[in-house]
């Protein structure tokens, strides 16, 4: 495995005897880690932790099909040297996993036991207070210290491994054995598992749009790869024996944040409804010119006749519009795929301000 003096792979118990007790600095700044709680990287820096990772309910049984559960246990009393009658329930969050930052565009989990990307979010990293502590005190929270996700979750892994070769799923090729990282020319990193008779490569890079991810696969071999994930949507970059190249699109649309939540709005705006439209991810699948995409386009969406795939038609009117962004799955327009919009949990007056910011291309 390589190292590079440029990036940064620390365990957490290395962490915790090495970092400097000086004025937070930003990693992409200094090169190394400081006392900082949100540190960042850069594309041309990414910054990587081993470290216990957030689970932002990722299915048990199909994603995490090859971790050990943890089981409650009596609470021990220290002070007593006996266990007591209060239960104490697992930690909570996916241990062993790879954590990466390329700045606001980009952070993403990558987790060595599935061998698989687990989710991606923009515009922060890990905050991690609850396993660092803070500058004054120094050491971390006594329970339930795993670092807090930060930032706006747009990818989330669904179903079975997604990667296939010759058309069978890592899946049914038995548990895959993570072999490492390496860099390549460009410092982001590529991972190498097993599965089976097969060795596999997988790099994670930013893709061409906002919160889209385009995703390398790579074999040994001149095996047909593909790659599956449903309620995924997936475009096909290029193939060729042993190789795959596709660019995910948003399947998930989640804010996590440790800071105080921001103050409500006091009134909608087609300008908070723009600023929406692009933070939350919705140009990565809704034109607003009348081009082609993934979910329709918005010119000309409001007040128009909408027919759909299991319902009733019916006006596009401001009851609808948010109702398919806080329930995207009651009604599919015909022509495009169901189940490929992930819900958003919104204020109420940003709901209205997208309203706005679409009934503008009207």
């Amino acid at each position: 495995m390589k190292r590079n003096q440029s990036f940064v792979l620390l365990s957490l118990s290395f962490l915790l005897l090495f970092i400097p007790m000086t004025v937070a600095q930003n990693f992409k700044d200094t090169g190394y880690l400081t006392f900082d709680t949100k540190p960042m990287g850069t594309v041309e820096r990414p910054l990587i932790l081993r470290t216990y990772c957030p689970d932002p309910k990722l299915d048990r049984n199909l994603v995490l099909g090859n971790h050990s559960r943890g089981t409650s246990v009596a609470k021990y009393t220290a002070r007593s040297g006996k266990e007591n009658n209060s239960v104490q329930s697992p930690i909570p969050g996916v241990p062993a996993a790879i954590a990466v930052n390329l700045g606001k565009r980009l952070s993403y989990v990558w987790d060595t036991t599935e061998c698989r990307l687990l989710y991606a979010w923009t515009d922060g990293f890990l905050d991690m207070k609850n396993y660092w502590g803070n500058k004054a005190v120094g050491h971390r929270k006594g329970f339930g210290y795993v670092p807090e996700l930060y930032g706006f979750l747009f990818y989330k892994a669904q179903g079975k491994h997604p990667i296939h070769i010759d058309g069978k799923s890592i899946a049914e090729l038995g548990a895959p054995r993570y072999l490492g990282y390496d860099l390549d020319k460009s410092k982001q990193p590529v991972f190498s598992f097993s599965a089976g008779n097969h060795t596999i490569q997988f790099t994670p890079r930013i893709g061409p749009d906002t919160q889209t991810l385009q995703l390398t696969l790579a074999t040994a071999g001149k095996e047909k790869v593909s790659y599956k994930s449903p309620k995924t949507q997936i475009r096909e970059v290029s193939s060729e024996p042993g190789k795959l190249v596709v660019v995910i699109r948003p399947n998930a649309g989640d804010r996590y944040s440790s800071d105080q939540k921001a103050a409500a709005l006091k009134e909608a705006t087609i300008a908070k409804g723009e600023e929406l439209y692009n933070s939350m991810g919705c140009v990565a699948c809704h034109t607003t010119d009348g081009g082609l995409n993934h979910g329709p386009t918005f010119k000309g969406l409001a007040g128009s006749h909408r027919e759909f795939i299991t319902a009733s038609a019916q006006k596009a009117d401001d009851a609808y519009l948010i109702e398919s962004i806080q329930n995207p799955g009651a009604k599919t327009v015909k022509g495009y795929l169901m189940g490929m919009m992930p819900p958003y949990q919104l204020q109420p007056l940003e709901y209205d301000s997208l309203v706005l910011f679409i009934k503008k291309y009207k």
